[in-house]
């Protein structure tokens, strides 16, 4: 019977109709059509018994066809109890990864996932979300285990589970390791901080302390920030075998610089601070590193590179002067007006033959200059130092060759120093032959007169059109008119010519040097990492009563030295081409903003200005640029590094002298792998939140899951046997359609 009926159908089912009802209905008018037609078309017929058992034969063929048409289905529901299911989380982070002994702690899992999953279990891996099916590998790049349950509880709400599993090494990133830590090292209950999971909970730990070794630069602390010229702290911390003795280097952008050596204590750990001093203003590249031993689980967490920006919390000059004089009193005002200046200045001093001459210090109304303090151990604090119209030689005693050694040593650690002329500067102030003669942008040493006294206009030179310091004006044409409006000079001090590798920047009309050239007046000159100028005149005071004889102000003056103060301080924040990264640091594949600024000569922004330049990785891979500035004078590029190290970034702008610079660091550091120490604590404790009934299961433990016998879950059988496509239905209608036409063709009708 059930060959006929398509299935074996029950006897508490029920019959369902899956053609709609428009469909139904349109099929009965068309069997009724038919019939009508059948009826119609045999009305000839001589035998009326014939005739009623043909149509009664016809209406019952026609009412089986339109049934089949209508769909129908017999549907029977039988509800069944299967065993509860068992859910298994498996740690898919980076930490699993780490190896322990001769393999990685995550190979614990698959042999683990054989013995306790079967046809009724579940598998899932988390990290920071929770992933259907086993573990592929560990890549994880965070664990939240809270995040994990919660998910759990909710897919699974309102069943009874055999068990929840979990297999971790207990290194949760999540928020549920430290609300357990916090509730045992308080004292409090456990109850309740776990979300309801329907079964019992089984923990196994994977990886153990005692096979792992690891050493590791977990931190180093650097602030972000620190102040040009004076010490900051870079604090590393150390993490390895207990007891065990470390060599620690620092190095900035490959360049070893400083080392130590810690113990571990008897928790592995330990600190070591470097006190660094940045020699000059921007960001620099710094690596704390041990050495990678033979075994190491991680060797990427051997070194930490860390970039610090250096900045200038305001900057320092040093201003002394050997007599008072209006340009002494204009620079001074000017250096104390400028919020950014903290300025020392010290003028009308006292000589060594007034300590000599015999008056007591109270009768004294001149300061005492306090020199050797200055010149020996406060010179690195200050920025700039200048020199106005000062002879050292009345001031400065046997200690004289000591102190202008440090200043030209000075200058070479990357300080600022200028001097300018009088009757006690240059070969006046006869500083020819000294360590300070050798860093000055001109050559000393004349045999004849030692200053011109004949008043003069300065003449700009090639160099003086293009430089930062003598452009006082918007354009090259601009500034050369400023200077051809400025006064004359009362006189200038006479030199033998260009130092080497010096620039003149203003010159004198009709002096010329040993070297036939014309007299420098303003030179400038690069000294190892430092910068210095000379200005052979002490009266550029004057230039204020220029433009404001016209009712403009004093704004040569003002440029002027602003401009050089810009110059000699060579701060890469403050140049018209400036390149900056969002961040000094970034993980590997991360992507990071890089913005590249452009200013004009007055140092606005400059739209639609072209920018090329290259970020060059630590293996010397360059990646070219090329970007235009928006509105705001910016142009910014994404940039994802794929090299660990010290990313360089070199940009220029065509029009405009000078590459701007600067540095960020990139490391493979995951935080996956900051800590790597399987942490049984946890573990224990969330056992212990998990209630009576869970289970912690020791790394190498034999035992499975705890779990619930009478735990089920009924699940629904729906079966559905289709009528329409039976063979009794085609053998119904065969045989009232073949008996219909055989009773017609008796009857006598066609």
């Amino acid at each position: 019977m059930s060959f006929w009926l398509g299935g074996t159908p029950g006897g508490t089912g029920e019959l369902s109709w899956t053609t709609p009802t428009i469909g139904i209905a349109v099929a009965v008018a068309v069997g009724l059509l038919a019939w009508a037609l059948a009826a119609w078309s045999g009305r000839g017929g001589r035998r009326p018994l014939l005739r009623v058992g043909e149509l009664v034969l016809w209406a019952v063929a026609l009412a089986v066809l339109v049934a089949a048409v209508a769909g129908p289905v017999w549907i029977e529901e039988r509800g069944r109890v299967e065993p509860g299911k068992l859910v298994v989380l498996v740690d898919g982070s980076a930490s699993m990864g780490v190896v322990e002994g001769a393999r990685p702690r995550g190979d614990e899992v698959a042999p683990l996932l054989e013995r306790i999953v079967d046809a009724d279990t579940d598998v899932y891996t988390f990290d920071e979300d929770l992933h259907a099916g086993p573990p592929t590998g560990w890549q994880g790049r965070g664990t939240d285990l809270g995040v994990a349950l919660d998910l759990v509880s909710d897919r699974y709400l309102g069943q009874d589970l055999r068990g929840v599993v979990v297999i971790t090494d207990g290194l949760d990133r999540g928020g549920l390791r430290d609300e357990l830590a916090a509730a045992v090292a308080a004292g409090e209950s456990l109850d309740g901080r776990l979300p309801p999971l329907g079964g019992p909970l089984t923990v196994y730990q994977i990886g153990s302390a005692d096979e792992l070794f690891d050493i590791a630069v977990e931190d180093v602390v650097s602030g972000g920030f620190a102040f040009l010229r004076t010490d900051f702290t870079l604090t590393a911390r150390l993490r390895g075998p207990p007891g065990r003795t470390l060599p620690v280097t620092l190095s900035r952008e490959g360049q070893g610089v400083d080392s130590a050596e810690v113990t571990l204590d008897e928790e592995g750990r330990a600190e070591v601070a470097f006190e660094v001093r940045p020699p000059r203003v921007g960001r620099f590249a710094y690596e704390v590193s041990v050495p990678v031993e033979p075994g190491d689980a991680v060797p990427g967490n051997n070194s930490f590179p860390v970039v610090v920006r250096v900045v200038r919390d305001r900057t320092r000059v040093l201003q002394v002067s050997g007599s008072p004089a209006y340009d002494t009193k204009f620079l001074r005002l000017f250096l104390k007006e400028d919020p950014s200046v903290d300025l020392v200045s010290f003028f009308i001093l006292r000589t060594r033959e007034d300590m000599g001459a015999g008056w007591q210090s109270e009768e004294l109304s001149l300061i005492a200059f306090p020199y050797e303090r200055l010149f020996r151990e406060d010179i690195g604090s200050f920025d700039l130092v200048i020199f106005q119209n000062f002879d050292y030689k009345p001031y400065f005693d046997w200690s004289a060759n000591e102190l202008l050694a440090n200043i030209g040593q000075y200058v070479e650690d990357g300080g600022a120093f200028v001097m300018t002329g009088g009757d006690r500067s240059f070969d006046l102030g006869a500083y020819q032959g000294t360590p300070v003669g050798d860093v000055l942008p001109v050559r000393l040493g004349v045999t004849g007169p030692q200053s011109a006294a004949e008043p003069f206009a300065p003449v700009l030179t090639d160099a003086g059109r293009v430089h930062p310091i003598t452009r006082i004006g918007a354009t090259p044409e601009a500034t050369e008119a400023a200077w051809q409006a400025l006064p004359e000079m009362d006189g200038a001090n006479v030199v033998v010519g260009l130092a080497p590798d010096s620039a003149a920047l203003l010159s004198h009309p009709t002096l010329t040097g040993r070297d036939g050239a014309a007299m420098p007046v303003l030179a400038v000159r690069e000294v190892g990492e430092g910068r210095t100028m000379a200005l052979m005149v002490d009266s550029s005071w004057r230039w204020s009563f220029s433009e404001a004889a016209q009712g403009r102000g004093n704004q040569a003056y003002l440029r002027f030295w602003k401009n050089a103060l810009r110059w000699l301080m060579a701060d890469p924040e403050d140049q018209r081409v400036v390149v900056s990264p969002a961040r000094e640091n970034v993980l590997l594949g991360d992507e990071l903003r890089i913005v590249a600024k452009v200013r004009d000569a007055g140092y606005l922004p400059t739209e639609g200005a072209a920018v090329e330049g290259r970020i060059v990785a630590p293996s010397g891979e360059e990646t070219p640029l090329s970007l235009t500035t928006d509105a705001s004078g910016e142009a910014a590029v994404l940039f994802a590094p794929t090299e660990q190290g010290a990313h360089r970034v070199y940009v220029r702008s065509p029009g405009i002298p000078g590459t701007a610079e600067t540095v960020f660091a990139a490391t493979s550091r995951d935080p996956e792998l900051v800590e790597i120490v399987p942490d049984g604590a946890f573990l224990a404790a969330l056992v212990a939140a998990a209630g009576p009934d869970a289970a912690l299961r020791a790394p190498g433990a034999g035992g499975g899951p705890v779990v619930d016998a009478d735990a089920g879950r009924e699940v629904m059988d729906r079966r559905e046997t289709r009528l329409a496509g039976a063979p009794l239905v085609a053998l119904l209608f065969g045989l009232c359609a073949g008996g219909a036409w055989i009773l017609r063709r008796r009857n006598g009708a066609r």
